[in-house]
């Protein structure tokens, strides 16, 4: 599912985005040579998301290497479905390039993949690519999303992807810093808030189908 915008059994699922930071000191600079970037520009902040169908809690990486164009978004979330309290957690991920007029421009991406030495999203998250250029991985199995979330509080891992317009060569971000404790605890809090909540809403579902049960069985 796609959002416009420690409870492991109730990780939270959704979301969007489109913000970049980066400085172009050449309007001929395209994006870096290397297949292999060590960004000197990391940022991580987060953000809430809520549409009709679902919530979710946000770690957002902003990535970029002056002088190259080039800047990537990570985005990682957790969340919950509202209709039916299922856990949700994976990562959306975009790339783009500063124009000569400040402004950036998504391009289309593909093969994204998140690596570290304790998670890798391949074989584990189900893949869905959209037509803006972004690539989203989720995941409704509550091990494999604390994993996940986890991998991405070390601090120490790969972003990777292809660029349409580079024949299908890897570009390998390796990020080696973690996010800032207030951004972790902030997003933990976000986390036991819809942890709650997702409970909520699971029981009251169960508990709506027992009484439908119920009723069912007493007209037979």
């Amino acid at each position: 599912m796609r959002s416009n915008g420690g409870d492991t059994e109730h990780i939270p699922v959704v979301l969007r985005l489109l913000a970049w930071l980066t400085i172009l000191t050449s309007a001929c600079v395209n994006q870096a040579a290397s297949a292999t970037v060590f960004p000197a520009e990391v940022t991580y902040s987060n953000r809430t998301e809520e549409t009709e169908e679902a919530k979710a809690c946000e770690i957002i990486l902003d990535a970029s290497n002056p002088p190259s164009a080039e800047a990537v978004k990570f985005v990682a979330f957790a969340g919950y479905n509202k209709y039916d309290g299922a856990v949700l957690a994976g990562f959306l991920m975009a790339a783009a390039d500063l124009t000569a007029n400040d402004k950036y421009r998504i391009v289309q991406i593909s093969d994204a993949v998140f690596s570290s030495r304790e998670f890798t999203s391949l074989g584990h998250l189900d893949y869905e690519a959209y037509e803006d250029g972004t690539v989203m991985a989720a995941t409704q199995d509550p091990v494999v999303a604390a994993t996940f979330v986890n991998a991405v509080f070390a601090g120490t891992y790969e972003v990777r992807f292809a660029r349409s317009d580079s024949r299908g060569e890897m570009r390998t971000y390796k990020i080696a810093s973690p996010p800032e404790e207030a951004v972790t605890n902030s997003f933990m809090r976000c986390l036991k808030l819809f942890a709650d909540e997702s409970s909520r809403t699971w029981r009251n579902i169960n508990l709506r189908r027992l009484s439908e049960d119920d009723w069912n069985r007493a007209g037979r």
